[in-house]
């Protein structure tokens, strides 16, 4: 058992710094497991829906219902984050997610279910999650020091990214096992969403943005675009996440059939340990970048990361073994994970608090709801043309438009060579 001198020992590592704040303490497991069961869910809704159709195409389908919501409910969103409790708010959500994924597990027990049943729930627990994201993201900067603000987001990136390897440590192996399969996986998502609920509900800060009453709903949402469309440094950095987004993490529609074709797999285990390998590697990322306390080393991680982002896929591409499949992986995992992390601290960073919510909102949009397109034509592609082609040609892209940004755009080369941003 952890006592409170261990505790204390613990968040005294620079990297785990704002864990010794107690509300952000409990955030951050709600959220970790959260995380845990949604990967552990869309794995299994992903190993599903090709064994059923066959198709890349109808992966890449559900896996655009799972992320639409990204684009059309995130302004929504970020607007009820700046008027509601954001705490109780995400608790909600949690709650809902938990019941899309047993709703899902007794479909697929009585052999009920049908793909459009699928497509359905996976939307539901999309809106369920694009409305918890803004919440979150809003509510932590009012649980920790600003000097601790990087460190946070950080460690919240780690609970989203991370939690694929805990989730897929034990949902992996279940999907190889006949006697739980996709049902099972479903039961145990459904049950960490509910852990994350209880924890989230554990937290005591109470945040809720300006609640301006006297605005209408639509009002607020277009105050929060303006803000992000005229202010030039969040604009520059959500185009770059939008660009990250679209050619380099967008592959969830076609990793399945990746592992099928170009690893061998037979059942869903190795699309399992390929998620939780991208995950080990988004937590050690995060977790060493969170000790970062160098502003011009910060500024250079986001480019590095960048390159790296681009270049990962390419070398996943060229495995045929699922163990150095699982290792680059894991790369790709650390360098996408460390990129989001940082320029959402940036982003979050420069934001007035009573917009938080909004602009958390429009950022979580720009990257979900890209990929939920990208996704969608990713996965039709992969039924005509093999799945490293994709990771080829999209990885090359973003590589070229990554560097002609930097170093194009004042703004990032300047991040880069102090680490600093203006004031918004």
């Amino acid at each position: 058992m952890v006592g409170p001198s261990s505790l204390k020992q613990l968040t005294g590592i620079p990297h785990l710094a704002s864990l010794q704040y107690r509300d952000f303490r409990y955030t951050w497991i709600g959220n970790m497991f959260a995380g845990a069961g949604m990967w552990a869910l869309l794995v299994a809704v992903s190993w599903w829906t090709l064994n059923d159709s066959d198709s890349s195409g109808w992966v890449g389908v559900t896996t655009f219902a799972a992320m639409l919501p990204f684009l059309v409910v995130s302004p929504v969103a970020g607007l009820l984050a700046d008027r509601l409790n954001r705490r109780n708010l995400a608790a909600i959500c949690f709650t809902g997610e938990a019941a899309v994924a047993a709703t899902l597990a007794a479909l697929v027990l009585t052999g009920a279910v049908e793909i459009w049943h699928v497509a359905i729930l996976a939307f539901v627990a999309g809106a369920f999650r694009s409305t918890s994201e803004p919440s979150v993201q809003a509510l932590i900067p009012n649980q920790v020091p600003q000097h601790n603000l990087l460190n946070a987001i950080t460690l919240f990136a780690m609970t989203r990214h991370g939690a694929r390897f805990f989730g897929l440590l034990i949902a992996s192996p279940l999907l190889a096992w006949d006697s739980v399969g996709v049902e099972g996986v479903l039961v145990f998502s459904a049950v960490l969403y509910a852990c994350a609920a209880f924890f989230m509900m554990r937290g005591l800060t109470i945040s809720s943005g300006d609640g301006r009453t006297q605005q209408s709903p639509l009002q607020g949402m277009v105050e929060g675009l303006k803000y992000i469309y005229s202010n030039q440094i969040i604009a520059i950095f959500i185009l770059v996440v939008a660009f990250h987004c679209a050619l380099v993490m967008s592959y969830d529609s076609v990793t399945p059939i990746f592992s099928r074709e170009q690893l061998g797999a037979t059942d869903g285990s190795f699309l399992g340990y390929l998620v939780m390998g991208f995950g080990a590697g988004s937590l050690i990322g995060t977790l060493l970048v969170a000790g970062v306390r160098a502003e011009k080393l910060k500024g250079q991680l986001m480019v590095w990361t960048g390159l790296a982002s681009g270049i990962a896929p390419i070398l996943l591409a060229t495995m045929g073994n699922i163990v150095p499949a699982v290792f680059f992986a894991a790369a790709m995992g650390a360098a996408q994970a460390t990129f989001m992390a940082i320029t959402n601290a940036y982003v979050l960073s420069i934001s007035p608090d009573r917009l938080r919510g909004r602009i958390a909102s429009l950022y979580v949009l720009h990257a979900g709801g890209i990929m939920a397109f990208a996704n969608l034509g990713y996965g039709f592609l992969a039924d005509t043309v093999n799945a490293p082609v994709i990771f080829y040609a999209t990885s090359v892209a973003f590589l070229a438009i990554l560097l002609s940004l930097v170093l194009a755009q004042p703004i990032l080369r300047r991040v880069y060579r102090t680490g600093e941003v203006a004031a918004a």
